[in-house]
């Protein structure tokens, strides 16, 4: 009898998003200059992390949204291996990928064909290697260590006083913490239930705020609120 795995697919709410990445690497294939239009998805998730988490990853971000809806239907939903979690890990990839991408930068500068391209081969390659270690492991493994993913979380509010309108996920002090439910959904592999009873919430750096943990909790004692 095949093992199940501790985590599973659950449905995600919102709106999809996943056909602009489709778009986007279609469109980029015939008209390199549409390349550029990464920069927003390089920009903003930075730019929105500072006061409001990893907000975008969980709503905005193309290939997050794809990973939720499409992928997570199929992925075995294995455990996210915990070293690409790591600082020294993710501060590599950061490094790496930005390395690799100011140097092709740098020798297709001031042709703004050959600068969306580079845009575009990044996005290719990094959304193929995502794609496959989500058939391996979860969905958002990629997610666990994406370069702008790391620099959102590291500029995610973590502790002291919250930015006006910050959200986070809140969980009553009733909760046993014996179903996992939330844990179970979470596509970042997170366990909010730990910060049950805490007045502040839980502040964990890598939380999408998508709110499938508020969902999937059997006794609604799960809140995502300011």
């Amino acid at each position: 009898m095949t093992q199940k795995t501790f985590h599973r697919h659950f449905q995600t709410p919102g709106v999809s998003f996943y056909w602009i990445l489709f778009a986007y690497l279609i469109l980029g294939w015939f008209y390199p200059a549409v390349g550029l239009i990464a920069l927003i998805c390089m920009v903003e998730p930075v730019a929105t992390a500072v006061f409001r988490g990893r907000w975008w990853c969980g709503h905005v971000c193309p290939r997050g949204n794809m990973y939720d809806r499409l992928i997570s239907k199929y992925s075995p939903h294995r455990s996210i291996p915990r070293f690409v979690r790591t600082f020294g890990f993710r501060l590599f990839m950061v490094f790496f990928i930005f390395t690799v991408f100011g140097v092709q930068m740098y020798f297709a500068w001031g042709n703004w064909g050959a600068m969306g391209r580079v845009f575009w081969n990044i996005i290719l390659m990094t959304t193929i290697v995502g794609v496959t270690l989500a058939f391996i492991y979860a969905p958002r493994t990629w997610c666990s260590f994406c370069p702008m993913g790391s620099l959102s979380s590291w500029a995610s509010p973590k502790e002291g006083k919250l930015p006006a309108g910050f959200k986070c996920i809140h969980v009553d002090s009733s909760c046993q913490m014996r179903c996992k439910s939330c844990a179970r959904v979470c596509p970042m592999q997170l366990t909010p239930y730990e910060s049950r009873g805490q007045a502040v919430g839980y502040l964990h750096p890598d939380c999408i705020k998508c709110g499938k943990c508020v969902k999937a909790c059997p006794t609604k004692i799960m809140a995502l609120k300011k």
